[in-house]
């Protein structure tokens, strides 16, 4: 597995240990549904693809269960846009409809016919750097008996993006938070010390009171940030090894070159075997 997927799992890792918090999710699917109503705290309960009992084939972000069994709601968090996310989240939902069915010992082989499934909404909470085109994702699946017909809703959760900008609104820290992070590593910040400033602006406005204090959000941030600065580096020395190869094919003394560089002769030597 690549650095980059390592970096977009830490960051749904964030993701999912902030939204399992019933009001935060709420505040998430309050934007997600808009102006349509939302249970309570107490109308739902997590129910999700950790639990010990359920088929650890895949693991999906967010999901609660409403508390009379009618709804399963689904969010999945994305940074980079993917067309297969209906595709994904049906997989999710049938998964966790087994477990739904483990967990309530309902006879699937018996002789008594299930009338009723939980129902899933599904939802896609999106805050990458590209732009947003479309705000469905769609699978259809259609033959001589068989019809599936899957849509997922796209929402875009950057901070400008959001009616509700209260510090009471879980969401709005957490966007607020993530908005902050890119604008200082566009600034041209280390990661680290962009994570120190979001941090710090976000404990100044009042946003995520009594998560980002924490020390442990600093110890579940820091794989990212671990990440996002082993990126850099490879891209440094990328850029470095595009020239230095450049100036050999050119005919520059490669002694030269090595003591610009601080090269030692075995570096060098394989850059000169991979222009070979």
């Amino acid at each position: 597995m690549d650095t980059h997927s390592l970096k977009r799992q830490h960051r749904d890792t964030i993701f999912r240990g902030y939204f399992k918090i019933p009001n935060h999710f709420l505040d998430l699917l309050r934007h997600c549904k808009g102006k349509q109503p939302i249970p309570t705290a107490a109308d739902i309960r997590l129910f999700d693809l950790e639990s010990e009992v359920a088929i650890r084939i895949r693991r999906n972000d967010v999901s609660f269960i409403t508390n009379d069994n009618r709804l399963i709601i689904l969010v999945e968090h994305q940074s980079t846009p993917c067309p297969n996310m209906a595709l994904r989240l049906f997989m999710y939902y049938m998964e966790l409809v087994q477990l739904w069915i483990k967990t309530n010992n309902v006879e699937l082989y018996g002789q008594n016919k299930i009338t009723q499934l939980p129902v899933p909404e599904f939802y896609v909470a999106y805050n990458g750097r590209n732009k947003l085109d479309d705000i469905y994702s769609t699978f259809k699946l259609e033959h001589t008996g068989v019809k599936i017909d899957v849509e997922v809703k796209i929402i875009d959760i950057h901070f400008d993006k959001l009616d509700d900008h209260t510090t009471t609104n879980a969401l709005a820290g957490y966007s607020y938070f993530y908005d902050m992070y890119e604008k200082h590593i566009k600034e041209g910040l280390s990661p680290q010390d962009a994570f120190i400033k979001a941090r710090d602006k976000c404990i100044q406005q009042g946003y995520m009171q009594g998560f980002i204090e924490k020390e442990d959000f600093v110890m579940f941030y820091k794989d990212i940030l671990d990440y996002d600065t082993q990126l850099r580096a490879e891209g440094k020395a990328e850029g470095e090894a595009e020239t230095i190869q450049k100036l050999l094919m050119e005919g520059i003394d490669p002694k030269k070159i090595a003591k610009i560089f601080e090269l030692t002769d075995s570096q060098l030597s394989q850059l000169k075997q991979s222009i070979a």
